[in-house]
C-alpha cells in the first residue's frame, strides 16, 4: 500500500469515527432539549421515598431537585438567601462550570490561538478547537 493510499484510508476511518461521534452528540443534544422542554412545560412526578443524604424515609419538609434527588430539609446545609443546589450533583456541576469558565477565559486569548496555530501540524483541527472555545465570536458592543 502506498503512503498516499494509507493516508487516504486513515483519513476515511477518522472521518467515519467523527461522523459517528457527531451523530451521537446530535442524539444526546436532542434528548437534552426534549428533557429541558419537558421540565419547562410538564409537571414532574417525584417518586423518591428515601433521602439521598441519610437514606431514611422521606417526610415533610422535603426538598426535591429537578435532577430527581430528594432530601429532608434538615439534611441540606442551606444558607439563607442562597439558592440550594443538589449536594449529589454539585461536584459534576462545578466541573462543568469550571470547564465553561476556562473556555470563556481562553476565548479572548488571541495570542494563544496564534501560537497554537503556528505550532500545530493540524491547522484545521486547531482552528476547530478554538472555534469551539468561542475565539471566533464577535464581541458584544454595548
Amino acid at each position: 500500500m502506498t503512503p498516499f493510499n494509507r493516508f487516504m484510508l486513515l483519513s476515511h476511518i477518522i472521518f467515519l469515527q467523527n461522523r459517528r461521534l457527531i451523530e451521537s452528540y446530535r442524539t444526546e443534544t436532542e434528548a437534552k432539549r426534549k428533557e429541558l422542554d419537558d421540565l419547562s412545560n410538564k409537571p414532574v412526578v417525584f417518586q423518591t421515598r428515601r433521602c439521598a443524604a441519610c437514606g431514611r424515609s422521606l417526610d415533610l419538609p422535603t426538598v426535591h431537585f429537578l435532577c430527581k434527588h430528594s432530601f429532608h430539609q434538615s439534611c441540606l446545609n442551606e444558607t439563607d438567601g442562597q439558592e440550594a443546589e443538589c449536594p449529589k450533583c454539585t461536584a459534576s456541576n462545578n466541573n462543568i462550570r469550571a470547564f465553561r469558565k476556562a473556555q470563556e477565559d481562553s476565548a479572548d486569548r488571541h495570542d494563544m490561538f496564534q501560537d497554537a496555530l503556528q505550532r500545530s501540524r493540524d491547522k484545521f483541527g486547531t482552528i476547530s478547537e478554538f472555534f469551539g472555545r468561542g475565539i471566533m465570536t464577535t464581541p458584544n458592543v454595548d
